[in-house]
């Protein structure tokens, strides 16, 4: 008995365990748009009635803006989907700490010098880069001692006779307090995204489900009858009563409904793999096959570049808007050939389904929901679908383009 072919599960495309990784580039995107804020404020306060006879200013002043450059180079890497280790992170945090000390000690008036307010935000961003409690308040004691030096040592001091080591102390344990009030903070918004990833997780393992369960069992019965009907129209085509033509309708008819049903049921089935971390290409390539089998429409897939990680939105609205295409050219296009191109360029993918058939009648993007579907799923993944008409009967291109870095980040 022939079957509808399906792909087996490739364990080597299942996504891992991303928490502690999303967990790290979520605080890392938060700190980078606080420092820019601060690291401009502090040049401004920095840079206002400056000492320029002190021969740390300069370099001071340089040192900043290298800073910016390293921010703003670090936030290139997170917005163009780029890998940001803990070690980016962490030399961020360094460079924060280095040039608000460095501030401290050029302006000259030590302990009255307020540039140490800097520190609580800085403390702040790198509890909330990094989650651990060990670590941050680890951080915080690093620049607690630090800074309780710098009050004792540099001139003017710590005023015992008025009592200031006592706003030395609150100074010092405001910077726990905040490391500790933001890592709580930080604690909780991590378990809420970590239970929305697994229900997203259990939700995907029961689309995997459906799909599997849907291919053994409906599209069989679909192929099959599908296979019956093509009998019978044999079997009708051989009859010489009065009855054969009306026959031969019926069944042609209903031959044409049973393979756009089994059509259609291929989409919640393919899209499975999809689900499982398959990439877009060998998903496409495994699709294509099945509506060569189903409809007799010759289908290939043409590639051009690598495809890269792709988050499972992306691929899964691509595939629909593919599965959407590839359904216009078989119901309405009357075509003999369908080619599904990929192209994976530096900035974005294209993708784009052709056909030669007749073409698209006059109002059909207000025909139907397909093209509105289309349009909806390419501008949902922050790209623009576009349909370019051959002369008349001779067939239609549906182009998506999409950025990379629209839905950046892992599966």
């Amino acid at each position: 008995m022939r079957t509808m072919p399906r792909d087996t599960v490739d364990d080597s495309r299942r996504t891992p365990d991303q928490g502690g990784l999303d967990d790290l580039l979520y605080g890392v995107r938060v700190s980078l748009w606080v420092r820019w804020f601060l690291l401009l404020a502090w040049l401004l306060q920095f840079n206002y009635r400056p000492n320029f006879a002190h021969p740390a200013y300069l370099p001071t002043t340089l040192f900043a803006v290298s800073v910016l450059a390293y921010n703003a180079y670090v936030h290139y890497r997170v917005l163009s989907g780029r890998p940001v280790t803990w070690r980016w992170a962490l030399a961020l945090s360094i460079l924060d700490v280095t040039m608000i000390t460095s501030g401290i000690v050029v302006s000259g008036s030590g302990f009255q010098n307020t540039f140490f307010v800097l520190y609580y935000p800085t403390l702040a961003m790198f509890a909330a880069v990094f989650t651990s409690a060990r670590l941050s308040f680890a951080g915080a004691t690093v620049v607690a001692v630090g800074y309780a030096a710098m009050s004792l040592l540099l001139e003017p001091g710590v005023d015992f006779d008025i009592k200031e080591e006592k706003v030395l102390f609150t100074r010092i344990v405001v910077m726990y307090g905040v490391v500790g009030a933001v890592n709580l903070v930080s604690r909780f918004e991590r378990i809420r995204r970590r239970e929305a990833v697994q229900r997203e997780r259990e939700l995907q393992r029961e689309r995997i489900g459906l799909s599997q369960t849907m291919h053994d069992t409906i599209a069989q019965s679909t192929y099959m009858i599908g296979i019956g009907i093509e009998t019978a129209i044999e079997l009708a085509d051989a009859r010489e009563d009065e009855d054969r033509d009306g026959l031969r309708a019926k069944l042609y008819a209903t031959h044409a409904l049973s393979k756009a049903t089994a059509w259609e049921l291929r989409h919640p089935i393919d899209i499975g793999p999809i689900f499982e971390g398959r990439e877009l290409s060998r998903v496409l390539s495994s699709h294509a096959a099945t509506f060569a089998t189903i409809t007799s429409i010759s289908t290939e897939l043409v590639q051009s570049g690598r495809e890269p990680p792709l988050p499972t939105v992306t691929r899964r609205l691509l595939f629909s808007i593919a599965h959407n295409a590839m359904t216009n050219a078989f119901r309405h296009a009357q075509a003999g050939k369908v080619t599904i191109s990929l192209d994976f360029e530096d900035e974005g993918l294209r993708m784009s389904i052709s056909d030669d058939g007749v073409g698209l009648p006059e109002g059909y993007a207000e025909r139907g929901h397909g093209f509105r579907n289309m349009q909806t799923d390419a501008e949902r993944l922050g790209g623009r679908l576009e349909v370019v008409l051959g002369d008349p009967g001779r067939g239609t291109t549906v182009t998506c383009v999409v950025p990379y870095d629209t839905h950046g980040g892992g599966t």
